[in-house]
């Protein structure tokens, strides 16, 4: 079974966008997979998913499921090709309510939680928001992976190092108490990419100057049918099923697919992809 987060520290680099299109790749394999939307924010998981109304319903929500160990089975919403437990904006309480009820072990409820429902799938992919806080602790912890969607840009490289930062430092804090923890970074993915020569430069520079991070052999272009996509609540996927692609547009799909197979061989016992 595979277990990552999708997350970088910098907003807007298509994080959400990758998880559900690389979970829908991963769908249409034949594999059995589960997102999870741990956003409290509209634009995110559930909406690109088209089920923004999920983020304000009533009822048990998932930080009810994650306050009170309960079952996330409850909430997963079935729809092909992937299952979904939707966000809600709760989430941005999580916080504040578990220091309250003197949580101690609070960046642990999502891998609680987690556990008894990972085993019924193939792939688990966590999309947290891109602001460092509790929530981006749980969806790390409990995938012990990350995969971090990345523009070929300057800043897109800037980011690279606090991301690692991030992981070492959570994974040294967590080693204390169970010294056999491990936290890695699946690999950068280049994503919404043009064909400027600075983002062919950043990429090259980071093949070769990287050395404790791997750059996936996968590119993702910037074409605006993603948006068009997430306009309409499908995956790209589903929109091309519906709405057909012009051929150039074509490489998107056969990008997700190529990343899906990268992510389907991976051996998920918590061991990072790496370069060699």
């Amino acid at each position: 079974m595979t277990e990552l987060v999708t997350w970088s520290e910098s907003g807007g680099v298509g994080k959400t966008t990758t998880a559900i299109n690389l979970g829908a790749a991963l769908g249409r394999r034949g594999d059995d997979v589960l997102l999870v939307d741990l956003d409290p924010q509209p634009a995110s998981l559930a909406a690109a998913a088209g089920h923004a109304d999920a983020k304000t319903a009533g009822g048990t929500t998932v930080t009810d499921i994650l306050l009170e160990d309960g079952d996330l089975r409850e909430l997963v919403i079935g729809d092909e090709p992937f299952d979904l437990v939707p966000g809600h904006e709760s989430l941005a309480s999580l916080e504040s309510t578990a220091r309250a009820e003197g949580i101690s072990t609070a960046e642990f409820l999502l891998r609680s939680s987690l556990v008894p429902v990972a085993e019924e799938y193939d792939h688990v992919i966590v999309d947290p928001p891109a602001t460092l806080n509790l929530l981006v602790d749980n969806a790390l912890i409990a995938t012990g992976n990350v995969l971090v969607p990345m523009e070929m840009t300057r800043k897109g490289e800037q980011s690279i190092r606090g991301v690692l930062e991030t992981v070492e430092a959570l994974e040294s804090q967590l080693q204390r108490a169970q010294p056999d923890f491990r936290l890695g970074v699946a690999g950068v993915l280049p994503n919404k990419v043009g064909g400027s020569s600075l983002n062919q430069e950043v990429r090259a520079t980071l093949e070769t100057e990287a050395e404790d991070v791997r750059v996936l052999p996968v590119t993702v272009p910037d074409y605006n049918v993603l948006a068009q996509a997430w306009d309409a609540g499908l995956d790209v996927f589903r929109y091309a099923d519906q709405h057909g692609l012009r051929a150039y547009q074509e490489s998107l799909l056969t990008a997700y697919e190529d990343l899906a197979e990268i992510v389907a061989t991976f051996d998920a016992e918590r061991q990072p992809m790496v370069n060699d």
